[in-house]
């Protein structure tokens, strides 16, 4: 391989990472735009990892009939994770573990607390 070859495959090399790297930085800002469903998953996810929520299975969310995003988790302590949120509110949502609220209001908000950086 000659000088020129070695510094073209080197250019393409960095190219490359280049471009991993841009697509991991779009994946982190993803949550923000997704849609309802990944909205609500990605908020509750961060409400209960906020609360030291010990989870034994994530909350795993799935789109109603009627609009309505239902998910359903449980603590290492065996109690119900809930999260909803109505088709007719799909600006909020809320969160029960067992028969604890432990929050009830806007996505947005979680969202935009939880993209901040930690202070």
């Amino acid at each position: 391989m000659s000088h020129a070859q070695r510094t073209g495959a080197l250019i393409m090399a960095a190219a490359l990472m280049l471009l991993l790297a841009g697509c991991s930085q779009i994946a982190a800002i993803a949550p923000v735009g997704g849609d309802h469903l990944a909205e609500v998953r990605f908020a509750a996810n961060d409400l209960l990892l906020q609360a030291d929520v010990d989870l034994l299975t994530a909350p795993a969310c799935t789109t109603e009939r009627d609009g309505t995003i239902a998910c359903e988790g449980e603590t290492l302590q065996g109690e119900r994770i809930t999260v909803e949120s109505p088709a007719d509110e799909s600006r909020s949502l809320t969160v029960t573990v067992g028969s604890d609220t432990l929050y009830s209001g806007s996505i947005q908000k979680v969202l935009e607390k939880s993209s901040r950086p930690a202070s």
